[in-house]
This record gives structure tokens, sequence and C-alpha cells, in this order.
């Protein structure tokens, strides 16, 4: 018995010391502000690594406010120097919910600007990690075997060219400002495929919205991206880090992507082998909800509960008017009505209407008494909706929300209103479309469905990827159109050279033909004066 015990641990032993199975993996989040369904996405990944043995260590400044990072996604923690306190973090965390109303209102270039405006908070918490030599040394002499970034600015993917460490970007929504599928040389036809960060184009689009699509991608998304990495671009300088690269190659030498998006909600479009969908990801089987919140749900009786939140990070509405006349349209159904909401309470609020700062969001939406959900528009709440077959009224407030809603209209399980311009019969009449016309129901069923139908789950999916990345490499998965000029890449020199041959051909035909009909000529004319 001894001897059987002690070859277990001889072989327990040999499968830490391998590479693949107990990694050293470095979860980077160095931005000062993270919201919390970005932390959840995070957690979402880490899980499934920590439980295969992996040892995941989250990096991020002190006094970072971490919400939504479960305990048990990450099994260390380092932080580095931050001259914020706790308060301060706090502070930037609730101004979030003012930023995304302003966002709600403006065009992509007023979006430009109040990044400009906000480039100090954007960029410090990477300009305070390159500044503490202490925790850089630090993460020298732990040797990490892989990094998972999360890329907002590009500072975490710097940090690990700086470490000289193989790394993994993750995506928290189908394509941000700094992870696009041009960084990886996947090719994007703007003619279908709807690339902007900030309308609800779908892949049927008038020659207006192909247009102003390729403006999109050609001048508003690089000029974005140079905006909001401004400092990154500074520090990487500072470093001296691949000098031989810009930013957008950097994030280039990713060995892949984790990215929020899947059919069963994104448009069919060209995907390269290091562009992995994980859409989903966060919405796991539901757990029993409390004592009171089952009560309530299960006082709805054969009318069932909706599902009223704007994300984790935006808990009012900041308009009191409308704040009233949705709580005055919810007094009016049959349904209960849980409202995720912080701040004065509306007057017309009914007696089947719940109000809380918190709910267990996707407890909720896999409740067999939930008919609906009106939403934000978040990749990570409707990724959930859609995994448990719940119609959706989205409510768009900022970048990637206006593309999700116009997926969910796509996709016939949900419907779009505009908070800045929406009355009180408008929504009236949203909620009761969603409510008693059966399509809805049927389009999330099929949705869920789709969604279900896979070979892996989202967690296997990421735990697969880095254990491959882990073994191999990723080179053999980056195209090789990151090596090519604009010239080679899309094939103008060849084009040029066989105008060129055409044009030789075509001219030597016409040589060769004129040829021709002058000595028909000149044989005409001969035989004539000899007639």
């Amino acid at each position: 018995m001894c001897v059987l015990r002690g070859c277990i641990l001889m072989i327990s032993l040999a499968a830490c010391l391998s590479p693949v199975f107990c990694a050293k993996i470095l979860c980077a989040m160095s931005a000062v502000i993270n919201t919390p369904s970005q932390h959840i996405v995070m957690s979402a990944i880490t899980e499934p690594l920590v439980q295969a043995g992996h040892q995941v260590v989250l990096l991020a400044p002190k006094n970072k406010i971490t919400k939504g990072l479960s305990s048990e996604a990450v099994t260390d923690k380092i932080f580095f120097k931050s001259s914020r306190s706790k308060e301060e973090h706090q502070e930037f965390m609730d101004m979030l919910t003012g930023l995304q109303h302003r966002l709600s209102k403006s065009s992509p270039i007023e979006v430009a600007r109040i990044f400009w405006e906000h480039l100090h908070i954007l960029g410090e918490g990477c300009s305070k990690l390159f500044k503490d030599q202490k925790t850089l040394d630090s993460l020298k002499k732990e040797k990490f075997d892989l990094i998972l970034t999360l890329p907002i600015v590009g500072c975490d993917a710097i940090l690990a060219e700086y470490l000289e460490v193989p790394f993994i970007v993750i995506s928290p929504v189908r394509r941000s400002i700094t992870v696009t599928e041009d960084h990886f040389g996947i090719p994007v036809p703007s003619s279908y495929v709807p690339f902007s960060f900030f309308t609800s184009f779908s892949d049927r689009m008038s020659f207006k919205e192909r247009l102003l699509n390729n403006l999109f991608r050609v001048v508003i998304q690089p000029l974005m991206e140079f905006v909001i990495t401004s400092r990154i671009r500074a520090i990487k300088k500072e470093m001296n880090i691949r000098p031989d690269l810009t930013l957008p190659q950097v994030m280039g030498q990713a060995e892949l992507a984790f990215v929020y998006s899947n059919v069963a909600l994104d448009y069919p479009q060209p995907m390269g082998p290091n562009w992995i969908p994980i859409g989903g990801i966060t919405a796991k089987p539901s757990k029993p909800l409390t004592k009171d919140l089952e009560e309530f749900v299960e006082g709805s009786g054969e009318h069932g509960i909706i599902i009223f939140t704007l994300g984790s990070a935006v808990t009012s509405l900041q308009n009191e008017e409308l704040a009233e006349s949705i709580a005055k349209v919810f007094s009016e159904l049959p349904q209960r009505v849980l409202w995720r909401y912080k701040g004065k309470r509306p007057q017309n609020v009914g007696n089947n209407t719940l109000i809380s700062d918190w709910l267990p969001q996707n407890d909720l939406l896999g409740h067999p008494k939930t008919r609906m959900m009106i939403y934000h528009g978040g990749a990570a709440g409707v990724y959930e909706a859609t995994t448990h077959g719940v119609p959706l009224l989205i409510m768009p407030l900022a970048a990637d929300q206006m593309g999700n809603a116009a997926r969910v209209e796509a996709k016939g399980f949900g419907r779009a209103v505009d908070k800045n311009t929406l009355t009180e019969d408008e929504f009236r009449e949203a909620v009761k479309d969603i409510l008693t016309n059966p399509k809805y129901q049927a389009g999330a069923a099929r949705a869920s469905a789709i969604i279900r139908d896979s070979l892996a789950t989202p967690q296997d999916t990421v735990l697969y990827w880095v254990e491959h990345i882990l073994k191999f490499g990723g080179d053999h998965l980056r195209s090789r159109a990151l090596e090519l000029n604009f010239i080679q890449l899309n094939s103008i020199d060849v084009i040029v050279f066989l105008s060129f041959v055409f044009l030789a051909v075509m001219l030597t035909l016409r040589w060769i033909i004129c040829r021709c009909c002058r000595r028909m000529c000149g044989r005409k004319q001969t035989k004539s004066k000899k007639d």
C-alpha cells in the first residue's frame, strides 16, 4: 500500500513538473478601471485554468476595485504601487455611470474627444506599473509561462513584450478599439461585416452604410486607437520595448485572441485559427435564489417576471422623468419586475416591482418564470440571455451595445429602443410586444439551442487553447498577412503587372492587326494598278 501511495505521489509530482499541466500564468489587469462585467469575463476564463491545476496570478494596481472577480479565479495576487486610495478608485467606478450615459449621446468624433479628456485615467495604471521597478523585477523573476491580457489601451501587451513572455489577448466584446481582426491579419470585408464599434449596422447594409462602415474602419477606428493609446506609446518608447514594432503590431504578436462572439448571435464572417470565439462563457446553470427572491418570483404566478438592469457599471438612468415613466409602465403590467436601480426611488413604482442595487442576473435568467430582460446591451449579459433563451428589450448606452441590439433584432428575439428619445408610450408598446408576440420567445429558444449545440463549452475551449499554446506556441496559427505590406497584401503589384501584360498583349495584337491590314491594302492597290 505504501509503495502504491508512493507511486501515485511520484506521478502527481511529475505531472506538476510538466509546463503544460502546471503552468504559471499571469493575469494582467493593469488598468485603473475595469468594469465588474470585465472582471466576470476574466474570472470565467481563469477559473477553468485554476481547476485544471494551473497557477494563475493577478496583477493589478493597489487599491483597485475588483468587484466581479471570483476568489476561485486566481491563486495569488501581485499589486503594484498606486497613488489612488480605495475611495478614489470607487469614484472612478462611479464616474463610469455618467460616462456611459454621456457616450450614448455622442458621435464617434465626440467619443474620441471624451477619451482624450480621460487619457490620464486610461494610461495611469500603465505609467505607475513601469515606474515600479521592484514589481517589474519581481515579475521577471517569476518566469511566467504565459500572460493573459485585457488590453483596453494596450499596456498589458507591452508588459508581455517587456517580460519576453508569450501572451493571449482577451476582448470582453466582439472587437474593441485595440483588438480587431486587422491586428491579426484576418480579412474583414467591409461590404458585409459591420466593423463599427458605435453603430447598429447589420450584415445587410445600404450603400450609405457600407460607405460609413469603410470610413470607420479606415479612418475613425485607427484615429481612436491612436488617441487612446498615446500614453502607452510614450511608455513603450521610453522603456525601449520592441522599437521595431508599432503598438498595433505588438498586439498582433499575441499567440491568439479570445473574443466575445458566437454564431448564435453574430453574423457569418471570415475568421482565423487564432481568433477564438468564447461568447457565453459567463452563462452558467442557474443556482437557487435566496428565499426572499424565490418567494417574489414564484408569487408572479403564470405571468412570470421581467428583469431590468443596465449592466454592472450603470445603476441608474440619470433621467428622473424617464425613470418615472418606466416605473409607471411596470406598475400596469401583470408580471412582476425585478429592477436593479440605485438612486432616488421613482414615485410611480408599483407593488409588483422590487427595486434592488444588486441582482443575481444569471440565476434569474435561468429561472423558468423569467419572461424577458430589459438591458443596456453589454455583451456578457446579452449572451447570458441568449444561452438561457430569454427575449430582450435593449436600451443601448455606448460602445458595442448598439451593435448587440442590432444583432438581437436581426436574430428575432428582441427589440431595441433609444433611451435618449424614449417616451412612455413607446416603452409600453415595446414591452407589451415582446411579452405577447410569440415570435420573440421562439427566436430566443432557437438562439439558445444554437449556442448550446457545440462540440465544447466556452470554458473547455479556453482550457484547450491555453494548453495548446503552452505546448506549441502560436506561430503556426498566425496569418502571414502580418508580414506583408499594403501593396503585397492587396496584390496591387500583381494587378499592376497583369495590367501591363494585358496592355502589352493588346498593343501587340493591335500592331499585328494593323500590319496585316496594311499588307492586304497594299496588295489590293498593286493588283488595281496592274489591271
